[in-house]
């Protein structure tokens, strides 16, 4: 490899590319991000990493609740065992009844571990029975490499998920009208009924734990969670713009920063995005980003994608996006050193903010860009995205 292309390729391991984000200040350990509407995958990093899932578990509990010979209005016995979980909960007391609706907001909003035991015991008549309730539900939506204990999530032996299944778990729950209705819900109020011969009745005040609702434009529902052992986890979804997206985060340190970043990642490069699924995120060894050496590429597009793409204009393909002009045109400056036609494209971003995006071309024909695509793929382990080009293509800009 010629000086000028390894400087291009160290460019590339430096550099977020894909997104105007930084993939290092991604704090996950495990992310996900889904196509709601195909299905395609749009971001993941370890996705198939076992996992505590913490309170997202709470989503499985939900499903086999919401799927139970129980109705919503049924009343179902607190226990003394229920009452002695740790919290987070609604500090239910032995003998008091509790609708399975009730239930079930207390456990999705407040995130209810007594609410949890409640369901579970009045639904399977044990923890241990539930628990494999979920295990096997899990499985038939096909979520392989998930294994439950309990239905609140607190650390167990073999309590476990991954962020692809937890996505996949909460994109079949979401075909629920009441779990959908219930995750989209800020606040509401539940009622305990306690036993004996006077009715008392107690009211209770539940708030969503997710942020979103408040803070992120199309936030439509999800599910926190925390441990020690987990750190945060969240698996939620949003819609805008006729886009809806299911992200999926285990083991972040700043859940909401990396959950905000990873969501407009996907809604501002969904068009690009749609025709070309972003790879695995890179590993990691010791701080530094890896790559799988001599990996042979994979196809590119598939025949539909091709159609989809066709283009009598040429074709470009973009590299990266970022918020920083300085960023972008040094990250040119790599690839036109490299032998590369790169040129800058400025855009806005739906918040307001400007971004410039890194993209080479134009090809001629398709089979050019891919060949150049997969020439990039195998110097530096990513795949370019491919994109039609308009009739008019900005000529290449020169860094300052």
């Amino acid at each position: 490899m010629t000086p000028v292309l390894t400087l291009f390729v160290l460019s590339l391991l430096a550099s977020p590319v894909w997104s105007f984000f930084s993939e290092e200040s991604l704090t996950a350990r495990s992310a996900f991000l889904l196509d709601l509407t195909t299905g395609q995958v749009l971001y993941q990093r370890e996705p198939d990493l076992p996992l505590p899932p913490a309170s997202t578990t709470k989503i499985v509990t939900a499903i086999v609740a919401l799927e139970s010979h129980r109705r919503g209005k049924d009343l179902l016995s607190v226990t003394k065992t229920a009452t002695r979980v740790p919290s987070s909960k609604l500090y239910l007391r032995p003998g008091q009844t509790m609708s399975v609706e009730d239930l079930l907001y207390g456990l999705l909003l407040s995130s209810a571990n007594d609410a949890s035991l409640v369901l579970a015991e009045g639904i399977a008549g044990s923890v241990e029975r539930f628990a494999e309730m979920m295990t096997d539900k899990a499985r038939e939506i096909g979520a392989a490499n998930s294994h439950f204990t309990n239905p609140h999530g607190l650390t167990a032996p073999e309590h476990y998920s991954t962020a692809r299944d937890m996505a996949l778990l909460f994109n079949y729950a979401m075909k629920n009208p009441a779990f959908r209705e219930i995750v989209r819900t800020k606040t509401s109020s539940v009622s305990s009924i306690s036993a004996g011969k006077v009715r008392k009745v107690r009211h209770i005040q539940v708030r969503n734990h997710n942020r979103l609702l408040w803070s992120f434009e199309g936030a439509i529902g999800g599910k926190t969670g925390y441990t020690h052992a987990a750190q945060k986890c969240f698996v939620g979804a949003v819609s805008r713009n006729g886009v809806t997206l299911i992200v999926s985060m285990l083991g972040s340190r700043d859940l909401w920063g990396d959950t905000k970043r990873l969501l407009e990642y996907g809604l501002e490069n969904y068009e690009t995005l749609r025709v070309a699924a972003r790879p695995a995120a890179p590993s990691r060894s010791g701080g530094q980003v890896a790559f799988a050496a001599d990996k042979p590429a994979a196809p590119l597009l598939s025949w539909e994608e091709e159609k989809r793409i066709h283009s009598i204009n040429g074709y470009l393909l973009q590299i990266a996006s970022f918020r920083e002009r300085e960023r972008a045109e040094s990250l040119q400056k790599s690839i036109t050193e490299g032998g590369y036609p790169s040129f800058l494209e400025q855009g806005s971003l739906q918040n307001g903010e400007t971004t410039y995006r890194v993209r080479i071309g134009p090809y001629t024909e398709l089979s050019d860009a891919q060949e150049a695509a997969r020439e990039i793929e195998n110097k530096s382990g990513f795949r370019a995205i491919i994109i039609p080009a308009t009739a008019v293509t900005p000529s290449p800009e020169k860094p300052s």
